[in-house]
C-alpha cells in the first residue's frame, strides 16, 4: 500500500495544461486545484483530495471530477476538495481529472491516474493438506484475471511465518510443520491495489499411524492396534478407523487411544481397515490393514457314527459364505494317538483310531486365515468285535455264552451287552461287565439268536451273533405199549414247551451188556424197535430233538419177549401129577430165562355140569426145562400151557392137554355069599374122573360101569372055604388103575383066619428088613458136619475141576467168563435205595450209580437234629461164617471223613483195608482222611493219631489210635493199604496181592473181637469186592474143598450193587483163585488136583484182562 500511495502522488504532481481560448472579455479562469491524490480505493470507487487553487476563493469554486479507465467512466460534481468516485469497475485503471469552476469559467484540469482495488477472492478453501504442505484453491472475481497477482501469507501456531505469491488461483505452500495449525490470508494485487484479504485457517495433516496392527478377532469384531505418528502430539490427535468389508458393510470409530474394537461386522468377513490421524479437521494419510473377523462356531456336532478304527463327525456351518470356508478337525486319544485333518464339507470321518479309545475332537472353522472359536466333542471308538462267543451250557430254560474280550487296548472298562430273540419273538437285552452271561427264563426247544458286542463310553462294537436253541424238555408217559420176540413198541407225549410239531424224536437202545447202542429217529411219538433179540433186556432212551440240539432223556428199560418153548410133552403122570418136559428156546440167554407152568382143569363127568369149577387157573416158575405138577385132582383132563418169561415179559405159550392117572378104588367090603360060592364086592368111588370099573377076583374079569361104584357086585363061580385076591382097575382115559388086592374069602371061617395071620407075619418081617437096611445106608453116607456155613451153593465147584473150568470159560476170547458176568448184571436192582437217594445224602455219595440198598445199609447213630446224619455209603456184606461179615463202604470224601471214622468208631473195627491211592491218572479217588504224622486230626469228637507205619514195596501198613474226646476212650486200628492196583484195570499178576491177602488174613485170624473189617477203594465196589470175594473163596477152598465165585459174586450183590464190578475183576478173580492152588503143597480135596497146567492158565490170557479195563 505504501507503494500505491507513492504512485499517486507521482500522479498527482502531473503538471495539467490546458488550452484556453477567449472570444471576449470573460472573466479570468481559476487556478485548478492543487495536489490531486487519490486517497483510497475499493473495487468500485477511488477516492480523491486535492487543495484549493492558488489565489481562488475557494468557496464559491465548483470542482468537477471525472474518471475514466478501461472500467469506464463515472463524472461528478463537489465543492469539497475531497470527492469519492463510484460506479468503477473493479481492478480497473482510471484517469482521474479534477477541475474548478468558478463563474462558469473552469480552471486548467489537474489530472491523476489511479486504479480501483480488485474483487477478493472467492470460494478460498483447503483444497489439500499433507503433513507438510497445504494446497489453497480460490475462485478469481473481476475482469481480466490474468493480470492478477495472488498473494497468500500464512503464519504458524509454532511461529512459523511466509508470503508467497502466485499468478493461478491456487497455491501450494509446502515446508510446513506437520499437524500444526496455520492461518492463511489471501488477496489480489492489480494494477498495484491490493484486494481485500481472504482468510483460512488449516492444519498440516500429521504423520500416519506407525505399526497398524490387527491384535484380535472375534465373529463381530475386529481388535487393531497402533503407534502414535511421528512428531506428533497425541494428546490432541484424534484416530479415525474404518473397516469396510468384502459386502459393503463400513463401520467407523474414533478414538483417542492407540487402539480400538471396531464391532458390528459380520462373522467370516474379510474387512479393509483403515486408521488416520484426524487433527483439527484434517486427516493425516491413511494406514489401511486387511483382516477378517472370525467366522462363528459350527453348530450342532454330532457324533454321527462310530467303528473300531474311525469316528464320523457331522456339523451345520453358521455364517455367509460357508463355501469358502475349511473346517478342521483335531483330536487326541487316551492312547496318546493325536492328529489333525481338515475338509471342505461340513461332516468328516477319522479313520485309524484305536479301537476301544476315547477321543477329544476339537472342530473349528479357517475362513481368511482366522480360525473360529473350537467346538468340542469326546466320543470312543467303538471296541473290537468280542472273540470266540460260544455257548458253554444250555439246559430248557437257560444258555450260558462266554466270549473272549475283544483285541486292543484296555478292555477293562467294557460293557457287554447281550441281545437274544426266541424264534417266537419277543426281546430280552442284558448287560455285563464280565465275559460270560447266563441267559434264564427261556422256553425250552426254542432256537435264539444272541448278538453280542462291546460297548465303552457309549460306543458300541460290532455285533457278533450266534443261534443258540434251548434243549428240549424230556419226553412225558413213556411207556412199553407192545411187544414180541422181536419187536417193541413205544409210546410218549410231546415234551412240554412250545413248537411241539417241529420236534422230532430219537430212540436208542442197547442190548443189556453190550455198549454200543443203535439209533433210530422218528417225526411220531411212537416207534416200533424192530430186529429186536429174543429174550433181551433193552435199556431205552427216547429224546426229543429241535434245532439239532437235543433234549433231556426219558429212559425206559424194557424186554422182548422169550422164543416159546418148544416140544412140550408130558413125560410120566400120576393120579396127582404130570411131570412136563419142554426145550429152552434157541436164543443167547435161555440160560437166564424163568418159565412159568399154568394148569387149569377141564374137568370131569362128576363136575361136568359145574361151570365154576372149570378153568381154575394155577400158575408155578421154574428155572429148569421141566417141571412136575403136582396137588393135581385124579382123573382130571388138564391144559398145560408153558412160556418163557425173563425180565417179567413173558414169551408166546404152548399148550397141551393131559390127564391125571384116575384114583385106585378101594375095597371096602367082601363079604362071601352063601354057601361059599361067590362074594359080594363094594368098593368106594374114586376121587376125581373116572369112565369104568374092571374086577378081577381069583383070575375071574369083570367090567362095570362108572355108576357100580358104591354099590354091591357079585361075583359067582367061586369055591367055598377059600380064599381069592380081588382087584379094581379103575379106567379113565385109556388109562388104568388097580386097586390094592384084597383077599377076599368064601365060607369057612377057619380057612381064613388062618390064611389072614400067616400073611399078617410075612408083611412084619419085609418091614422090619427094610428098616434096617436103609439106616445102615444113612450111617454110611452120613459126613460129619465142620461148621454152619452161611455160603453155599450146590452149583459150587470142586478143586480139582477148576482148572478145567477156567480153561473152559477162557474160550472164545473169554466167552464162558463174559455169559456168566453177564448174568449177574441186574442182580439185586429192584432193591429199595430210598435213604441213599435222599436230597439230604446226595452230597454224600461220590458216583450217583453207587448207592448201598435200604436194608444192608451200615446206620450211623443219628446227631440231633441234623437230617440225614445217620447216613454213610456203606453196606453190610457177606462172608463165610456170617451174613455180616465185611462192610464194603466208598473212599471218604472232604465232607464224609468225619463219617467215615464215626463209623469206625461204632463199629468198633480194628481193620481197614485200603485197595486204592488217593490220587490216581490225575484224579482224586479218596480223601487222605489219616493224619501225615504224628500231628493228631480231629473229626468232631474223635481224635486220630497215626502211631506208626511200616512201608513195603507194593503195600503200606499203618497202626492208628482213634479217641472219644468226650468219653476219654481209645479204639486201635490197623490200617492195610494195597497201592500196587493200578487206576483202571488189574495187578499184573496175582502174587502180590495173594501175599497181601495172606498177611492181611493172618491179622483177622487173630484179631477175632471187635466189628467187622471195614474195606474200600474209590466206590467200594469193583476192587473191594474183588478182594472180599478173594478171601471169603479160599477160605471156603479150605474148608470144604469147594469153589463158588459165581453163586458168590452174586450173593455180594444182592447186597451191594457191582459188587465185582468189571468183567475183568471177574476174570482176574478165577486167575487169583488158581494162583493160590498152585501155590499150595496140598489141595483139601479127596484127590489131588492136576496142577500142570495151572501156570499156562494163570498167564495166558493177561491181553485178555487188560482189555476189560474199566472201574468207576
Amino acid at each position: 500500500m505504501a507503494g500505491a500511495g507513492r504512485g499517486l502522488g507521482v500522479w498527482g504532481n502531473l503538471v495539467l495544461l490546458g488550452l484556453c481560448s477567449w472570444t471576449g472579455a470573460r472573466a479570468p479562469a481559476p487556478n485548478p486545484g492543487r495536489n490531486l491524490t487519490v486517497e483510497t480505493q475499493t473495487t468500485s470507487s477511488i477516492s480523491l483530495s486535492w487543495k484549493a487553487p492558488d489565489g481562488t476563493d475557494s468557496q464559491n469554486s465548483n470542482y468537477s471530477v471525472q474518471c475514466t479507465g478501461d472500467g469506464g467512466r463515472s463524472e461528478t460534481r463537489t465543492t469539497r476538495y475531497t470527492v469519492i468516485v463510484y460506479g468503477l469497475g473493479p481492478g480497473s485503471l482510471y484517469t482521474c481529472s479534477v477541475s474548478v469552476e468558478k463563474d462558469g469559467v473552469n480552471s486548467s484540469v489537474g489530472t491523476v491516474t489511479g486504479a480501483t482495488a480488485p474483487n477478493p477472492v472467492r470460494n478460498l478453501r483447503v483444497e489439500a493438506q499433507t503433513n507438510s504442505s497445504i494446497t489453497l484453491t480460490w475462485e478469481a472475481d473481476g475482469p481480466d484475471p490474468q493480470n492478477s497477482t495472488y498473494w497468500v501469507e500464512y503464519t504458524g501456531d509454532g511461529g512459523t511465518a511466509g508470503t508467497r505469491s502466485t499468478a493461478n488461483t491456487n497455491i501450494t505452500v509446502d515446508g510446513l510443520e506437520p499437524g500444526c495449525l496455520y492461518a492463511f490470508s489471501v488477496w489480489v494485487g492489480k494494477n498495484g491495489i491490493n484486494s481485500s484479504r481472504e482468510t483460512r485457517n488449516a492444519t498440516i495433516a500429521a504423520y500416519p499411524v506407525r505399526n497398524l496392527t490387527v491384535e484380535a478377532q472375534t465373529t463381530s469384531s475386529i481388535s487393531l492396534s497402533w503407534e502414535v505418528p511421528d512428531g506428533t502430539d497425541s494428546q490432541n490427535s484424534t484416530y479415525c478407523v474404518q473397516c469396510t468389508g468384502d459386502g459393503g458393510r463400513t463401520e467407523t470409530r474414533n478414538t483417542t487411544d492407540t487402539r480400538v474394537t471396531v464391532d458390528g461386522l459380520g462373522p467370516g468377513s474379510l474387512y479393509t481397515c483403515s486408521v488416520w490421524v484426524e487433527k483439527d479437521g484434517v486427516n493425516s494419510s491413511v494406514e489401511i490393514v486387511t483382516s477378517a473377523t472370525a467366522p462363528n462356531p459350527v453348530r450342532n456336532l454330532t457324533v454321527e457314527a462310530q467303528t473300531n478304527s474311525s469316528i464320523t463327525l457331522t456339523w451345520e456351518a453358521d455364517g455367509p459364505d460357508p463355501q469358502n470356508s475349511t473346517y478342521w478337525v483335531e483330536y487326541t486319544g487316551d492312547g496318546g494317538t493325536a492328529g489333525t485333518r481338515s475338509t471342505a464339507n461340513t461332516n468328516i470321518t477319522v479313520d485309524r483310531l484305536e479301537p476301544g479309545c476315547l477321543y477329544a475332537f476339537s472342530v473349528w472353522v479357517g475362513k481368511n486365515g482366522i480360525n473360529s472359536s473350537r467346538e468340542t466333542r469326546n466320543a470312543t471308538t467303538a471296541p473290537n468285535p468280542v472273540r470266540n462267543l460260544h455257548m458253554e451250557t444250555q439246559t430248557n430254560s437257560s444258555i450260558a455264552l462266554s466270549w473272549e474280550v475283544p483285541s486292543g487296548p484296555d478292555p477293562q472298562d467294557y460293557t457287554y451287552w447281550v441281545e437274544y430273540t426266541g424264534d417266537g419273538g419277543g426281546t430280552e437285552t442284558r448287560n455285563t461287565t464280565n465275559i460270560s452271561v447266563t441267559a434264564e427264563g427261556l422256553e425250552p426247544g426254542t432256537l435264539y439268536t444272541f448278538s453280542v458286542w462291546a460297548e465303552k463310553n457309549g460306543a458300541r462294537g460290532s455285533r457278533q451273533n450266534v443261534s443258540i436253541s434251548t434243549v428240549p424238555n424230556a419226553v412225558t408217559s413213556l411207556s412199553k405199549q407192545d411187544w414180541t420176540n422181536s419187536t417193541i413198541a413205544l409210546r410218549w407225549t410231546a415234551p412240554e414247551g412250545p413248537g411241539q410239531s417241529s420236534y422230532s424224536y430219537w430212540v436208542s437202545w442197547v442190548r443189556e451188556g453190550m455198549t454200543d447202542p443203535r439209533t433210530q429217529s422218528t417225526s411220531g411219538t411212537d416207534i416200533t424197535l424192530k430186529e429186536l433179540e429174543a429174550g433181551s433186556l433193552y435199556h431205552l432212551t427216547v429224546w426229543a430233538e429241535r434245532n439239532e440240539v437235543r433234549g433231556y432223556n426219558s429212559t425206559l428199560t424194557a424186554a422182548t419177549a422169550p422164543n416159546e418153548v418148544t416140544d412140550l410133552q408130558n413125560e410120566t403122570q400120576t393120579k396127582n401129577s404130570v411131570m412136563l418136559w419142554w426145550k429152552a428156546p434157541g436164543d443167547p440167554h435161555s440160560q437166564l430165562y424163568v418159565y412159568w407152568v399154568q394148569w387149569a382143569s377141564k374137568g370131569h363127568p362128576q363136575r361136568g355140569q359145574d361151570p365154576q369149577a372149570n378153568w381154575v387157573n394155577q400158575t408155578s416158575r421154574t428155572n429148569e426145562t421141566w417141571y412136575k405138577v403136582e396137588a393135581l385132582e385124579p382123573g382130571t383132563l388138564y391144559n398145560f400151557t408153558v412160556w418163557a418169561e425173563r425180565n417179567d415179559v413173558a414169551s408166546s405159550t404152548q399148550s397141551l392137554c393131559a390127564s391125571t392117572y384116575p384114583d385106585a378104588v378101594t375095597i371096602t367090603s367082601c363079604v362071601s355069599t352063601s354057601a361059599g360060592y361067590g362074594v359080594n364086592l363094594i368098593w368106594s368111588c374114586p376121587q376125581g374122573g373116572y369112565e369104568a370099573f374092571e374086577l378081577e377076583v381069583g383070575g375071574q374079569r369083570g367090567s362095570q360101569d362108572r355108576s357100580s361104584c358104591g354099590e354091591a357086585v357079585s361075583v359067582l363061580g367061586l369055591g367055598p372055604a377059600r380064599s381069592y385076591p380081588a382087584t379094581i382097575t379103575t379106567i379113565w382115559d385109556g388109562m388104568k388103575v388097580v386097586s390094592h388086592s384084597v383077599v377076599c374069602h368064601t365060607e369057612s371061617a377057619g380057612v381064613i383066619a388062618g390064611a389072614f395071620v400067616g400073611i399078617l407075619l410075612f408083611l412084619i418081617l419085609v418091614g422090619l428088613l427094610i428098616f434096617f437096611l436103609k439106616r445102615r445106608n444113612n450111617k454110611k453116607q452120613q459126613k460129619p458136619e465142620l461148621r454152619n456155613l452161611v455160603f453155599s451153593s450146590p452149583g459150587d465147584i470142586p478143586a480139582e475141576d477148576f482148572a478145567d473150568h477156567v480153561r473152559k470159560n477162557e474160550r472164545d476170547s473169554n466167552c464162558g467168563f463174559a455169559d456168566e458176568y453177564q448174568q449177574l448184571s441186574l442182580v439185586g436192582h429192584s432193591q429199595s435205595q430210598m435213604v441213599a437217594s435222599a436230597s439230604e445224602n446226595n452230597a454224600k455219595n461220590r458216583y450217583r450209580n453207587v448207592l448201598p440198598y435200604d436194608w444192608s445199609r451200615v446206620p450211623l447213630k443219628p446227631i440231633h437234629e441234623e437230617p440225614g446224619s445217620d447216613y454213610i455209603n456203606a453196606s453190610f456184606m457177606p462172608g463165610l461164617w456170617s451174613p455180616q461179615e465185611f462192610i464194603a463202604t466208598q473212599g471218604p470224601l472232604p465232607q464224609t471223613v468225619g463219617d467215615f471214622w464215626r463209623l469206625v468208631w461204632e463199629q468198633q473195627s480194628h481193620t481197614l483195608v485200603m485197595l486204592t491211592n488217593c490220587m490216581e491218572a490225575g484224579r482224586v479217588k479218596c480223601e487222605h482222611y489219616w493224619p501225615l504224622d504224628s500231628q493228631p486230626c480231629t473229626h468232631g469228637h474223635l481224635r486220630v493219631t497215626l502211631v506208626g507205619e511200616e512201608v513195603m514195596e507194593n503195600w503200606t501198613v499203618r497202626e492208628l489210635q482213634l479217641l472219644q474226646v468226650e468219653e476219654q476212650k481209645t479204639l486201635s486200628v490197623r490200617q492195610f493199604h494195597y497201592q500196587a492196583w493200578p487206576d483202571h484195570g488189574v495187578p499184573s499178576s496175582p502174587d502180590t496181592l495173594l501175599a497181601f491177602w495172606r498177611m492181611l488174613r493172618q491179622w483177622l485170624d487173630q484179631t477175632m473181637e471187635g466189628g467187622p473189617p471195614i474195606v474200600h477203594c474209590s466206590a467200594g465196589v469193583g476192587r473191594t469186592g474183588t478182594l472180599i470175594a478173594l478171601d471169603v473163596l479160599l477160605r471156603q477152598l479150605q474148608s470144604e474143598g469147594l469153589l463158588g465165585p459165581f453163586s458168590f459174586v452174586r450173593k455180594m450183590r444182592e447186597s451191594r450193587p457191582l459188587m465185582v464190578q468189571t468183567e475183568a475183576q471177574y476174570v482176574f478173580l478165577h486167575q487169583c483163585i488158581l494162583r493160590f492152588l498152585q501155590q499150595s503143597a496140598q489141595a483139601p480135596a479127596k484127590k489131588e488136583v492136576p496142577y500142570e497146567d495151572v501156570e499156562n492158565l494163570i498167564y495166558e490170557n493177561v491181553a485178555a484182562i487188560q482189555a476189560h479195563k474199566l472201574e468207576v
